[in-house]
């Protein structure tokens, strides 16, 4: 079993859906109709999830690369490519090409799934141009934060989405920063970015797991792009910054890790296995069926779920359906 802050977050605001998400879904599965099926349908976004989703790939593949390699930034430059891809991935979702026997779920570029186009739901020109509104500004408030650009610049080297795994007992812990900047002489310090409407939750706990799972990799198995010293500096020594890309007015959050977060989270990483193994996350497929996972107890957690076609049906009878196809 892998755990990870938002994999337990999703456990507890319904089972049912986290089963659907990590034990039925695989990406590499091609001869199980069903198993299929519900991989496509773990892809899903709203439009909000998927204009966050542009703004991190412009962030982490254009943004990271030019600052690496020493280019100039060009606001204009990185907009245009945003809005290019706005334009790919919405003819791709709007005409369900993931559902094209030739789909490469996890490595095309111009890939996404909107819950409304599955659903049949039809997206709005105000909705639409909303989302590239908000992919503008984000980028925009970002980009424009001449300070921030200069302090990234001095890194020695930005890496994106690196997925960090250190084990805890007999299970692994899994964190993906979206941004973590090493430098010559300092710390290391680890940025998430967040794409957010009102931009009112911290995700302090977040951060510091992704301190954590930084530390215990780089002190045990580093990877071969990360700088020779980082095993010399504490955990409590790294920078954590959350960056809320709508907000001018309160666009960076700072938090420190402490020993009283670092027992806290600890606490519940235990805590949290235990109850995720007692419910049965630890087997295989071939072990579990949906019925073992309980569904959420609030409506609103239904509305934007990808699984909720499958959801209260029998798992078998489906699998059946599916093999008949």
């Amino acid at each position: 079993m892998i755990w990870s802050i938002s994999g337990y977050k999703q456990f507890n605001r319904c089972e049912r859906q986290w089963y659907y998400s990590n034990i039925v879904a695989h990406a590499m599965v091609k001869n199980d109709a069903f198993r299929k099926e519900v991989t496509i349908l773990s892809k899903l976004q709203t439009i909000e999830a998927w204009r966050g989703t542009i703004v991190d790939e412009v962030i982490s593949r254009v943004l990271v690369n030019a600052i690496n390699r020493k280019i100039p930034i060009r606001k204009e430059y990185f907009i245009d490519q945003a809005m290019q891809a706005f334009d790919r991935q919405l003819e791709y979702a709007v005409f369900q090409k993931y559902r094209l026997p030739e789909s490469k779920l996890n490595t095309d570029p111009d890939f996404a799934a909107l819950l409304d186009c599955e659903y049949g739901v039809d997206l709005s020109d105000d909705a639409l141009e909303s989302a590239k509104m908000d992919i503008r500004s984000a980028l925009t408030n970002l980009l424009d934060n001449m300070d921030f650009i200069a302090y990234l610049q001095t890194s020695k080297h930005l890496i994106s989405q690196r997925t960090l795994v250190y084990p805890v007992d007999r299970f692994n812990v899994r964190a993906i920063p979206d941004m973590i900047a090493f430098f010559e002489n300092e710390p290391p310090h680890i940025f998430d970015w967040k794409v957010h409407t009102f931009g009112t939750v911290s995700y302090d706990e977040q951060l510091i797991s992704y301190a954590v799972a930084l530390y215990k990799v780089a002190t045990t198995r580093p990877h071969s792009d990360f700088p020779s010293n980082i095993g010399s500096y504490k955990l409590t020594d790294y920078k954590l910054t959350e960056y809320q890309l709508l907000h001018n007015d309160r666009i960076k959050r700072d938090y420190e890790v402490t020993n009283a977060n670092l027992e806290e989270l600890g606490d519940k990483i235990s805590s949290s296995i235990m109850e995720m193994y007692i419910t049965g996350c630890h087997k295989k497929y071939s072990q579990l069926d949906s019925g073992k996972f309980a569904t959420t107890s609030y409506f609103e957690n239904c509305q934007n779920c990808p699984f909720k076609r499958i959801c209260k049906s029998n798992d078998h009878e489906l699998r059946n359906s599916y093999l008949s196809t």
